[in-house]
């Protein structure tokens, strides 16, 4: 009985090592989560929300200038020292900051012709790096995710139109969404 315990426990031991070693890496392509906006100078591009887009959505425009009254800001950037993965080039890459601090950033790789290839290697190369994680197949989209306690991974692709990485400082990111709520 005692070994039956044991085993259990080092099979719980090691499957939650493995879901938390998302928590160690330090920064994903070059990026740091809490990085400040400043040291991305001129290459970002912070949504005003007085964006053509925004103007024919009010309702989207009206929350965007909400978050930016908050400290939450959206920024595109525009540089181009992040976006290579392997052979893959991100087509866009989105910065989320709260009061100067990056806490969140999403790559979006737009290749069709390459898709699942982009997803591939994506999946093999955060499985070698933080250990497999459990594929989500859906009709028109695929995704896995590495959580941990303090960061966390996503690996989707919408199997019509791009594949997307997305890097978070969990805990940073639900003080934003705490933030939000209260100021409803």
């Amino acid at each position: 009985m005692k070994k039956l315990v044991s085993i259990i426990l080092i099979i719980i031991g090691s499957v939650n090592a493995f879901g938390q070693s998302i928590d160690k890496a330090t920064n994903i392509n070059g990026i740091t989560l809490g990085a400040n906006q400043a040291n991305f100078g001129d290459d970002l591009y912070f949504i005003t929300g007085d964006e053509p887009a925004y103007n024919e959505a009010p309702s989207l425009q009206f929350t965007l200038k909400r978050k930016i009254r908050l400290g939450i800001r959206d920024a595109s950037y525009q540089g181009d020292e992040y976006r290579k993965f392997g052979n893959f080039e991100a087509a866009n890459i989105t910065f989320q900051f709260y009061e100067g601090e990056l806490f969140k950033v999403q790559w979006t790789f737009r290749n069709r012709q390459a898709l699942m290839e982009t997803y591939n290697y994506m999946l093999d190369m955060y499985a070698d790096k933080f250990g497999s994680s459990k594929e989500e197949v859906f009709d028109d989209f695929r995704q896995v995710e590495w959580q941990g306690k303090s960061k966390y991974l996503q690996v989707f692709m919408d199997t019509e139109s791009d594949v997307t990485l997305v890097f978070e400082d969990v805990k940073l990111a639900k003080r934003v969404q705490k933030v939000l709520t209260k100021s409803k």
